[in-house]
């Protein structure tokens, strides 16, 4: 079975809202063996609706659409649903009573604009939905069998979850499509690429693939058949990626590397202090995201200026004035002040050049120093990133907790 996913909203199409309903369908779509061919972003506008759904029907077995089914003017999906089937809308008794029973249960009467939100195309049906006034809707246009839920992500989390996914799932047969994603970082995708380039070969089962973003490197391995088939292929897949890329895998899934340090911090029961200047606090904000972090992580510095990496760091003026503030010294000495005043077993610091200015030849934009402090000693390593402010200020953030990671591995061992 092949799908097509249509994202409509106005505040999509002008990039004021970022269209993220697609990827979370995709990846539900994709798990019950179905092939997304295509993401489509429409305009608020009854016959755009309508063309995309006439052109997805003769191509594709099921369209899966988001937005436009509100009580405004610029709600107008259902509209478009009716001009594809080439029928009208007409009040659906079902909807009219869940709208009165929505208002009633607020204290308030049913009507106005949100009437129309009782109208379905004939031959429509409509799909439940317990949390807003906005009914789905299921239809056919074409080959195609169409789902249409609400824009709200709430809405359509659990409209998704409740309704459309179990009528696809009855006729699939029990055949699934899984993915299971190692992550890392530290090697080139080139490398990483000659390293799998025999699991990667075209037409193997499992397939695999990688993906980069934000210098992380993410090997996904694709399977379909029945579930215990799958589940064992991927796992044979994983743990031969897990094998040949060792310690620059840091996480399965949805992991992130501030996930794979804190377990490592708990497991070793090892203490973290950050001095960040480049990063601006980037680093010690992803820590305190991953619950039971502040049994680990004592302290963290953001010491921006110059005078602040002198007063709170205590590094030495003079070191700052020969060396400058992006140094190996410097970065050197921030990271065994951190240590110093808070305690910590490891202490990881940060300085560099974000951008977009401040740059020179021998200091470009996206120099960044990194060091790591504890009893062993105190390593640095100098790196330069490429790309826009934010972009620099992540890849260095990795980069940090990176290291952070790899010390303790070798702690471990």
């Amino acid at each position: 079975m092949q799908a097509v996913i249509l994202s409509i909203g106005t505040e999509l199409v002008s990039g004021l809202a970022l269209d993220t309903h697609s990827a979370e369908i995709s990846r539900a779509l994709v798990a019950l063996g179905i092939e997304v061919v295509r993401h489509e972003t429409l305009d608020d506008d009854a016959a755009a609706v309508a063309a995309a759904l006439r052109r997805a029907g003769d191509q594709v077995d099921l369209v899966v659409a988001t937005g436009g089914l509100g009580p405004t003017l610029d709600d107008c999906t259902r509209d478009g649903i009716a001009r594809a089937m080439g029928v009208p809308l007409e009040q659906d008794a079902a909807a009219l009573a869940h709208l009165e029973a929505w208002a009633k249960a607020r204290g308030r009467t049913a009507g106005g604009s949100n009437l129309v939100q009782t109208m379905l195309p004939r031959g429509g049906r409509t799909l439940p939905n317990p949390i807003g006034t906005a009914l789905g809707i299921e239809a056919s246009v074409g080959r195609a069998r169409v789902f249409a839920m609400p824009g709200v992500p709430a809405e359509m989390r659990r409209m998704l979850a409740e309704q459309v996914l179990p009528r696809l799932e009855a006729g699939q047969g029990g055949r699934v499509t899984r993915v299971r994603t190692v992550r890392t970082f530290g090697l080139g995708e080139s490398l990483v690429g000659e390293k799998l380039a025999d699991l990667m070969a075209r037409g193997r089962r499992p397939r695999v693939g990688t993906a980069v973003h934000h210098g992380m490197i993410d090997i996904h391995i694709y399977a379909t058949g029945a579930p215990g088939e799958v589940d064992a292929l991927l796992a044979a897949d994983a743990a031969t990626v897990r094998a040949r890329l060792g310690t620059i895998v840091f996480g399965e899934g949805d992991d992130r590397m501030e996930h794979a340090v804190a377990s490592l911090a708990a497991s070793r029961r090892t203490t973290i202090a950050l001095a960040e200047s480049c990063t601006g606090g980037e680093i010690a904000s992803r820590l305190v995201n991953v619950p039971g972090i502040s049994d680990w992580l004592l302290e963290g510095v953001v010491a921006y200026s110059n005078e602040s990496k002198v007063r709170t760091l205590g590094v030495p003026a003079d070191l700052i004035a020969r060396h400058g503030a992006v140094s190996e010294q410097v970065v050197r000495a921030m990271a065994e002040g951190v240590r110093a005043r808070s305690g910590a077993a490891v202490a990881v610091a940060v300085t560099g050049i974000a951008g977009p200015g401040g740059g020179s030849p021998e200091r470009p934009v996206g120099t960044v120093w990194v060091a790591l402090a504890d009893a062993r000693g105190t390593v640095a390593a100098l790196e330069v990133f490429t790309g826009d402010r934010k972009l620099i200020r992540d890849r260095a953030a990795n980069y940090a907790l990176n290291m952070v990671r790899l010390r303790l591995l070798e702690a471990e061992g």
